[in-house]
């Protein structure tokens, strides 16, 4: 089954909410894109339901004109003036009418099975934040990054006071993400990266992260984004050891 503009514009309840989140990625905006359609495409012949929002954080026109020619009217294009990645992907769960949303930043791609595999696995623990089962990092950076499952014996908590186990690109209900939303980076003050202090938050809360298997995420590393901003200031972590005490 091929992708075409006009799939998404009859769902009244889709099964996923796809959220992309773009700032100035330019003509690499369309790559990632293509990854989107080609995800979209292997859902679909599974008999899945999907929307494409796309999230213009401070966008700059190349990446809006190039997002535009890649989806046309099939997508939902939202404007965010919060220069923030946490803050623009609150700003699309607000649109999400997806029963599961996932995110996926504006230069990263996604395996072609990634919506498939995790709305599978999220039928079967629909209280989880599912990740890909690795990422293969490019650009700036070189490196192939495995995600822990929380439930196993492998998964030490208190490796969170010093090291973040699980990136953003995640999939969950959404109902999570809305009562769960990313706290904005702060870099004057130092706190960062808002993906390490959701995924505390949500540990905290009970919610266990967990890979999919045979899933894989590509993720550009480049410098100067915010990311490496936050990676060159004092950030403030959560208190993980009093966060992670069991309630009561």
């Amino acid at each position: 089954m091929m992708f075409t503009p006009d799939m998404c514009s009859d769902m009244t309840q889709p099964d996923i909410s796809i959220i992309m989140t773009a700032h100035r990625e330019g003509f690499l905006a369309g790559a990632t894109g293509r990854s989107v359609q080609a995800a979209m495409n292997h859902a679909q012949a599974g008999g899945l339901n999907c929307e494409v929002i796309v999230v213009l954080d401070r966008a700059d026109p190349l990446t809006g004109q190039v997002l535009h020619e890649v989806f046309g009217a099939s997508a939902r294009y939202v404007s965010s003036d919060a220069g923030d990645p946490g803050q623009a992907r609150n700003r699309g769960i607000e649109e999400a009418h997806g029963l599961c949303s996932a995110f996926l930043d504006g230069d990263d791609l996604w395996s072609e099975n990634w919506l498939t595999a995790a709305w599978a696995m999220s039928a079967q623990r629909p209280d989880a934040v599912l990740h890909s089962a690795c990422n293969l990092v490019f650009g700036h950076r070189r490196m192939i990054f495995w995600h822990a499952d929380s439930e196993t014996a492998l998964c030490e908590l208190s490796y969170m006071s010093w090291l973040n186990y699980w990136d953003a690109l995640s999939f969950a209900r959404t109902g999570l993400y809305r009562a769960h939303p990313f706290r904005a980076n702060d870099l004057p003050l130092g706190f960062g990266h808002e993906d390490w202090h959701w995924n505390v938050v949500t540990l905290a809360a009970g919610i266990p992260h967990k890979p999919v298997p045979n899933t894989m995420h590509f993720k550009r590393a480049r410098e100067g984004s915010q990311m490496s901003r936050v990676a060159q200031v004092n950030g403030i972590r959560w208190p993980v050891e009093t966060a992670l005490q069991p309630s009561g």
